[in-house]
């Protein structure tokens, strides 16, 4: 049985890690509710932008864009991976990179948004094209940031460096669970959906739907992508909080554990001096 010290040092060690773990949570628990809040309210923004492209898209007859069609099959894949910051948060970066790694070539290209998806493709050097140049995060979003890294993907897709390009993210599904997804960004994915009401109130536009398709896509790209962001991170906080709350769990079970074990060597102690007290008494007599 380890010594009294050595179990007391246990304790007071964990109970220290709890107390980071605790506050981790917290904080965690805090900025899920945040991101929470802010996803809600630009899925509205979202969903109407993606709505709008499907409208415009659907009335692109005479001349089709080519942000509908792929480029040259033979060029790669640029996949942007959008991981986490910070670690602590459970499985939430392992899966998104299994996931990535199911789809991601050799030859594809990949920009990574999250310091864990840089460090992680560089260590790796399974991929030789990968591009660290921004780092974005939704809590603090730099719209100009955002802006540039959008018009690099539309110029680099234009000057067809790229077949496509797909955004790999980690979809939210509720407080306990999220799964990585993947959405193509260009060429745009959107299915054409004209107005239910168009048989006897076609929509009027002041200029061409391509030419209308061409000016958005800017505004499209960051819509889709800091939308992804606000997902990503919010799944990200919500695997954090549920990797600290099953820390906590397993250092309340430990600590009982330790407690337990401390109170039967201290317990031992104390039955061993009163032995050897009585048992010089004895000799004495």
């Amino acid at each position: 049985m380890p010594s009294l010290s050595k179990t007391k040092h246990r304790i007071s060690a964990i109970q220290g890690t709890r107390k980071t773990t605790k506050a981790m949570g917290l904080i965690a628990t805090v900025k899920t509710k945040t991101l929470r809040t802010a996803f809600d309210k630009n899925n509205l923004f979202l969903e109407e932008c993606l709505s709008l492209m499907g409208l415009l898209f659907a009335h692109d007859d005479d001349t089709k864009t080519h942000y509908a069609k792929l480029n040259d099959e033979s060029l790669p894949t640029c996949y942007i991976v959008i991981s986490s910051n910070m670690g602590l948060c459970g499985a939430y970066n392992t899966n998104l990179f299994k996931y990535a790694d199911s789809l991601i070539k050799e030859t594809d290209y990949i920009l990574a948004l999250g310091n864990k998806a840089a460090n992680h493709y560089q260590r790796s050097g399974k991929y030789p094209n990968v591009i660290r140049d921004y780092s974005l995060s939704a809590m603090n979003i730099n719209m100009d940031d955002l802006r540039n890294v959008c018009q690099r993907l539309k110029d680099d897709f234009n000057a067809k460096k790229f077949k496509n390009i797909v955004l790999i993210y980690t979809h939210y599904i509720n407080t306990i669970s999220s799964a990585p997804e993947s959405f193509q960004l260009l060429p745009v994915s959107i299915t054409p959906k004209k107005w239910k009401n168009e048989d006897w109130c076609p929509p009027i536009f002041d200029e061409p739907p391509r030419s209308i398709i061409h000016a958005l896509l800017p505004d499209y790209l960051s819509s889709v992508i800091y939308g992804r962001l606000l997902e990503s991170e919010l799944s990200e906080q919500a695997s954090r909080r549920t990797a600290m709350d099953n820390a906590n769990d397993n250092a309340d079970e430990l600590l009982d554990k330790l407690n337990i074990e401390y109170n039967k060597a201290r317990q031992n102690a104390i039955t061993q001096e009163i032995t050897e007290v009585v048992g010089g008494a004895n000799a004495h007599d």
